[in-house]
């Protein structure tokens, strides 16, 4: 025979319901009565033990349900006769585990997704790997730098990009793969830009290469101008090669934008 005293004779002790379990059960009811259908901050709430503490009810959560103050003042001790609540309840848990278990799936696929990425990365270090003939390896930091790249570009744009890479030497006449391979993002956003745009760009080069002050925004935004205006090529070229000075460039763009 089952009884609800101890060995001493007593009723059973309540065990106080910890902060972090009744905010799981509010979260679970949706901080409404499971009762009476009212819900905070209209009401008090409470957690109630649907299978009294007398009666030998614990704070399992399936025995738990929130109640406002006086749906728990009326109930008092009394077991609940049919079994509706608990019902809902459990399916609202297995509701909940199966969305914590597609959360779970979600995590694996991201997990997953950044294994491709590095993949991905690994192919394209590989590729410039293969470009410069072996003269040197990427490690791990320069794989995390592709990974940076590929935010930015599409892999076809970095595979072209490396194809495009100028070699650079060292005061040794060695490879410099080290400066070749920071060049690269560089070179795929040169390939991003329309001809007038690269032309003007590799004109500034020619400029910056020989005097010691460029503008390079003015630069570039006045010969994108003047070649657009049909300003030939070869002309814009011929003027970066024998300017002495930033001065004599600014008048002489001036006098082809003006004129």
């Amino acid at each position: 025979m089952q009884t609800n005293l101890t060995q001493d004779g007593e009723k059973p002790k309540r065990k106080a319901i910890g902060d972090k379990l009744r905010f799981e059960v509010f979260k679970r009811d949706q901080f409404k009565c499971q009762y009476c259908g009212k819900a905070s901050p209209d009401v008090i709430l409470h957690v109630d033990h649907i299978n009294p503490v007398s009666k030998g009810g614990d704070n399992d959560i399936l025995n738990l349900i929130t109640s406002c103050q006086d749906c728990n003042s009326g109930k008092s001790d009394r077991l609940l006769s049919d079994t509706t609540t608990l019902d809902k309840q459990r399916k609202m848990l297995e509701e909940l585990d199966e969305r914590r278990k597609q959360l779970q799936m979600m995590l694996d696929w991201r997990e997953e997704l950044k294994g491709f990425d590095n993949e991905v990365a690994q192919s394209v270090a590989d590729y410039f790997e293969q470009h410069i003939g072996g003269a040197a390896t990427v490690n791990d930091v320069g794989v995390k730098s592709i990974n940076k790249w590929l935010k930015r570009f599409e892999v076809s744009e970095l595979l072209q990009a490396i194809d495009d890479l100028n070699p650079i030497y060292t005061k040794d006449k060695n490879l410099d793969a080290s400066a070749m391979f920071e060049n690269i993002p560089k070179v795929a956003n040169f390939n991003r830009k329309g001809d007038a745009e690269k032309t003007a760009c590799y004109i500034r080069g020619i400029l910056r290469n020989r005097i010691s002050y460029v503008d390079y925004q003015k630069s570039i935004a006045w010969l994108i101008t003047a070649l657009n205006s049909g300003v030939d090529e070869e002309e814009l070229k011929e003027l970066a090669k024998t300017v002495k000075n930033w001065t004599q460039f600014r008048e002489a763009m001036e006098d082809i934008l003006n004129g």
